[in-house]
Protein backbone atom coordinates (compact mmCIF):
# COMPACT_ATOMS: atom_id res chain seq x y z
CA UNK A 1 0.00 0.00 0.00
CA UNK A 2 2.07 2.48 -1.20
CA UNK A 3 1.55 5.76 0.09
CA UNK A 4 -0.93 4.70 2.82
CA UNK A 5 -0.19 5.72 6.36
CA UNK A 6 -2.58 3.46 8.77
CA UNK A 7 -2.40 4.32 12.47
CA UNK A 8 -3.96 2.36 15.35
CA UNK A 9 -5.62 4.04 17.98
CA UNK A 10 -6.07 1.45 20.57
CA UNK A 11 -6.16 1.11 24.34
CA UNK A 12 -7.77 -0.82 26.91
CA UNK A 13 -11.80 -0.39 27.22
CA UNK A 14 -12.51 2.96 28.83
CA UNK A 15 -9.64 4.87 27.35
CA UNK A 16 -11.82 7.27 25.25
CA UNK A 17 -10.86 5.77 21.91
CA UNK A 18 -14.46 6.27 20.47
CA UNK A 19 -14.67 9.92 20.90
CA UNK A 20 -10.66 10.35 19.51
CA UNK A 21 -11.78 8.39 16.51
CA UNK A 22 -15.20 10.24 16.33
CA UNK A 23 -12.87 13.40 15.86
CA UNK A 24 -10.51 12.24 13.65
CA UNK A 25 -12.98 11.50 11.17
CA UNK A 26 -13.94 14.94 10.94
CA UNK A 27 -10.65 15.16 9.07
CA UNK A 28 -9.27 11.67 8.10
CA UNK A 29 -10.70 8.37 7.03
CA UNK A 30 -11.24 6.20 10.03
CA UNK A 31 -12.07 2.11 10.49
CA UNK A 32 -14.66 1.28 12.89
CA UNK A 33 -13.63 -0.90 15.97
CA UNK A 34 -14.23 -4.58 14.31
CA UNK A 35 -15.44 -5.99 17.51
CA UNK A 36 -18.31 -3.53 17.78
CA UNK A 37 -19.37 -3.79 13.79
CA UNK A 38 -18.79 -7.48 14.37
CA UNK A 39 -21.32 -7.23 17.70
CA UNK A 40 -24.01 -5.13 16.49
CA UNK A 41 -24.08 -6.65 12.77
CA UNK A 42 -23.31 -10.75 13.18
CA UNK A 43 -26.24 -12.86 14.29
CA UNK A 44 -24.32 -15.02 16.69
CA UNK A 45 -23.43 -12.11 18.46
CA UNK A 46 -26.40 -9.73 18.50
CA UNK A 47 -27.80 -8.42 21.34
CA UNK A 48 -25.58 -9.98 23.50
CA UNK A 49 -23.12 -9.19 26.20
CA UNK A 50 -19.45 -10.27 25.83
CA UNK A 51 -19.93 -12.75 28.51
CA UNK A 52 -22.63 -14.43 26.86
CA UNK A 53 -20.75 -15.38 23.55
CA UNK A 54 -18.03 -18.20 22.15
CA UNK A 55 -15.13 -15.90 22.40
CA UNK A 56 -13.19 -17.71 19.93
CA UNK A 57 -15.53 -17.29 17.39
CA UNK A 58 -16.19 -13.61 18.47
CA UNK A 59 -12.28 -12.84 17.96
CA UNK A 60 -11.61 -15.03 14.99
CA UNK A 61 -14.87 -13.05 13.18
CA UNK A 62 -13.09 -9.74 14.46
CA UNK A 63 -10.11 -10.85 12.76
CA UNK A 64 -12.23 -11.86 9.57
CA UNK A 65 -13.76 -8.21 9.68
CA UNK A 66 -10.41 -6.58 9.86
CA UNK A 67 -8.76 -8.72 7.19
CA UNK A 68 -11.84 -7.21 4.65
CA UNK A 69 -11.71 -3.66 6.03
CA UNK A 70 -7.82 -4.01 5.22
CA UNK A 71 -8.35 -5.34 2.05
CA UNK A 72 -10.83 -2.38 1.22
CA UNK A 73 -8.34 0.55 1.73
CA UNK A 74 -7.45 3.16 -0.73
CA UNK A 75 -3.34 2.93 -1.44
CA UNK A 76 -3.11 6.20 -0.67
CA UNK A 77 -3.40 8.81 2.45
CA UNK A 78 -3.33 8.65 6.30
CA UNK A 79 -6.18 6.72 7.95
CA UNK A 80 -6.76 5.68 11.25
CA UNK A 81 -8.21 2.65 12.62
CA UNK A 82 -10.31 2.04 16.27
CA UNK A 83 -7.63 -0.81 17.26
CA UNK A 84 -6.13 -3.23 15.02
CA UNK A 85 -4.42 -6.82 14.32
CA UNK A 86 -2.50 -6.66 17.53
CA UNK A 87 -5.21 -5.85 19.49
CA UNK A 88 -7.05 -9.36 18.50
CA UNK A 89 -4.20 -10.90 19.24
CA UNK A 90 -3.99 -9.40 22.94
CA UNK A 91 -7.83 -10.11 23.54
CA UNK A 92 -6.85 -13.80 22.65
CA UNK A 93 -4.00 -14.06 24.93
CA UNK A 94 -6.08 -12.28 27.86
CA UNK A 95 -8.55 -14.94 27.39
CA UNK A 96 -6.81 -17.71 26.62
CA UNK A 97 -8.26 -18.44 23.14
CA UNK A 98 -6.38 -20.26 20.26
CA UNK A 99 -4.44 -18.20 17.91
CA UNK A 100 -4.60 -19.42 14.40
CA UNK A 101 -1.28 -19.51 12.38
CA UNK A 102 -3.00 -17.61 9.63
CA UNK A 103 -4.12 -14.48 12.34
CA UNK A 104 -0.43 -14.80 13.31
CA UNK A 105 1.33 -15.02 10.03
CA UNK A 106 -1.39 -11.92 8.92
CA UNK A 107 -0.64 -9.72 11.86
CA UNK A 108 3.14 -10.50 11.39
CA UNK A 109 3.19 -9.56 7.74
CA UNK A 110 0.79 -6.60 8.18
CA UNK A 111 2.59 -3.18 8.32
CA UNK A 112 0.94 -0.40 10.19
CA UNK A 113 2.22 2.93 10.10
CA UNK A 114 2.34 3.52 13.94
CA UNK A 115 0.46 2.99 17.36
CA UNK A 116 -1.29 5.22 19.80
CA UNK A 117 -2.23 3.68 23.34
CA UNK A 118 -4.63 5.94 24.62
CA UNK A 119 -4.02 5.93 28.60
CA UNK A 120 -6.89 5.62 30.61
CA UNK A 121 -9.93 8.15 31.06
CA UNK A 122 -11.56 8.68 35.22
CA UNK A 123 -14.25 7.82 34.03
CA UNK A 124 -15.97 3.97 32.70
CA UNK A 125 -19.48 3.78 31.57
CA UNK A 126 -19.94 -0.40 31.08
CA UNK A 127 -22.23 -1.47 27.97
CA UNK A 128 -22.84 -4.49 26.11
CA UNK A 129 -19.34 -4.95 24.36
CA UNK A 130 -17.50 -3.64 28.03
CA UNK A 131 -18.21 -6.13 30.57
CA UNK A 132 -14.54 -5.71 32.24
CA UNK A 133 -13.72 -4.84 35.72
CA UNK A 134 -10.84 -2.16 36.46
CA UNK A 135 -8.58 -5.00 37.53
CA UNK A 136 -9.52 -6.80 33.92
CA UNK A 137 -9.34 -3.31 31.71
CA UNK A 138 -5.44 -2.90 33.28
CA UNK A 139 -4.90 -6.63 31.98
CA UNK A 140 -6.31 -5.75 28.67
CA UNK A 141 -4.06 -2.61 28.09
CA UNK A 142 -1.20 -4.38 29.33
CA UNK A 143 -1.43 -7.00 26.74
CA UNK A 144 -1.98 -4.67 23.91
CA UNK A 145 0.78 -2.73 24.60
CA UNK A 146 3.01 -5.51 25.08
CA UNK A 147 1.73 -7.02 21.85
CA UNK A 148 2.24 -4.00 19.60
CA UNK A 149 6.03 -4.36 21.19
CA UNK A 150 6.42 -8.01 20.08
CA UNK A 151 5.37 -7.31 16.47
CA UNK A 152 7.71 -4.44 16.25
CA UNK A 153 6.18 -1.26 17.12
CA UNK A 154 6.59 1.49 19.85
CA UNK A 155 3.32 2.57 20.79
CA UNK A 156 3.12 6.18 21.60
CA UNK A 157 1.16 6.61 25.10
CA UNK A 158 -1.21 9.37 24.18
CA UNK A 159 -1.86 10.68 28.31
CA UNK A 160 -5.34 12.21 29.59
CA UNK A 161 -6.39 15.01 28.19
CA UNK A 162 -9.43 16.36 26.14
CA UNK A 163 -10.26 14.76 23.10
CA UNK A 164 -9.21 17.78 21.01
CA UNK A 165 -5.76 17.98 23.06
CA UNK A 166 -5.60 14.18 22.22
CA UNK A 167 -6.03 14.66 18.71
CA UNK A 168 -3.49 17.36 18.49
CA UNK A 169 -0.85 15.37 20.27
CA UNK A 170 -1.59 12.62 17.67
CA UNK A 171 -1.42 14.59 14.85
CA UNK A 172 1.84 16.44 16.28
CA UNK A 173 3.69 13.13 16.54
CA UNK A 174 2.84 11.94 13.13
CA UNK A 175 3.83 15.22 11.79
CA UNK A 176 7.39 14.93 13.32
CA UNK A 177 8.34 11.65 12.35
CA UNK A 178 7.56 12.75 8.58
CA UNK A 179 10.19 15.31 9.48
CA UNK A 180 12.57 12.59 9.93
Amino acid sequence: MENLKLFIISGGPGTGKTSVIKELSKKFKVLSESAREVGENDARFMRKSVKEINQQEFQDAIFEFDKKQLRGLKREGIVFTDRGLGDTLAYCRVRKLKVSKEMLDYTKKFKYAGVFVLDFLDNYVRDTLRQESKEEQEKIHEMIIETYKELGYKPIIVPFMSVEERVRFILSKINNSDKK
